[in-house]
């Protein structure tokens, strides 16, 4: 089982490669690369940067918006986001749907045309030997952000493309019953499984929290999940807001230390 380390856990003012020059020298072998990423170094720099540090990428980071529910977040087309996960190598594309729109579809509508733009995207992705990973999102977010709320939705949407997979993403989905027989019995649709701890701020609103720091109990979660049929890579995505008083490198140095009790 490897460990990765999404550059989402990185400020503005954390160049790209010193971050990886932080997973690198906590152990870690894989990255999470995010579109920021790209447009601080270009993708060939970029590619050359990771395979100087030897990293492979578990993950490239975003493409979909297919409701257009809110502004794509990035400037880049899923096309160039298939061709960068392409010449990175990235073991998944993530795909986030984008919100419902009740003024332009109804739920049913909105699922129907994810479902349709889900097997278009594969099929294109599929010409560049690149797996597309669509992410359950939380139903606090269902207007927001994703409309395919459930493990079991985002399954029978993936199951009929064989290069499309789940990312499961524990912020969004550890409420979801059965979580962990999900994963045992469906790991080989599963392309990726995105970690970080949950709180509540002070306005009770779910946040992500460091791994050490939040109600969900990892002491039991990563031992199942190590002796579980999946066998792809963990990945720790947290953003920098959400560190509080820690430092980017005290973050992914705790994850490294605390995963590796679990690895040896």
């Amino acid at each position: 089982m490897k460990l990765s380390i999404n550059h989402y856990i990185c400020s503005e003012e954390i160049a790209f490669s010193d971050f990886i020059q932080i997973v690198s020298d906590a152990g870690i072998p894989s990255i999470g690369v995010t579109c920021s990423a790209i447009e601080e170094m270009g993708i060939d720099n970029l590619k050359s940067c990771i395979s100087d540090y030897g990293l492979s990428v578990s993950s490239l980071n975003s493409a979909g918006y297919f409701t257009h529910s809110s502004k794509r977040p990035n400037r880049y087309t899923d096309q160039e986001l298939i061709e960068f996960s392409a010449m990175l190598n990235a073991d998944i594309l993530c795909v986030i749907t984008g919100g419902l729109n009740l003024q332009t579809q109804s739920l049913s509508e909105t699922h129907e045309c994810v479902s349709k733009k889900i097997g278009e995207l594969a099929d294109n992705a599929e010409r560049y030997g690149v797996t597309v990973g669509l992410e359950p999102i939380n139903p606090k977010d269902i207007f927001s952000k994703g409309c395919i709320n459930t493990i079991s939705h985002a399954l029978e949407i993936i199951r009929p493309y064989k290069n499309a997979k789940l990312i499961l993403d524990f912020y969004h989905s550890w409420w979801d019953k059965g979580l962990l027989d999900i994963i045992n019995d469906n790991a080989q649709h599963i392309g990726l499984i995105q970690i970080c701890n949950i709180g509540l701020d002070k306005n009770k609103n779910l946040e992500r929290r460091t791994i050490k720091d939040g109600i969900i109990d990892f002491q039991n979660f990563i031992p199942e999940i190590l002796t579980s049929n999946y066998n792809q890579k963990i990945e720790l995505e947290i953003f920098c807001e959400h560190l509080k008083t820690k430092n980017t490198k005290e973050v992914i140095n705790e994850f490294s230390l605390y995963m590796k009790n679990f690895l040896i």
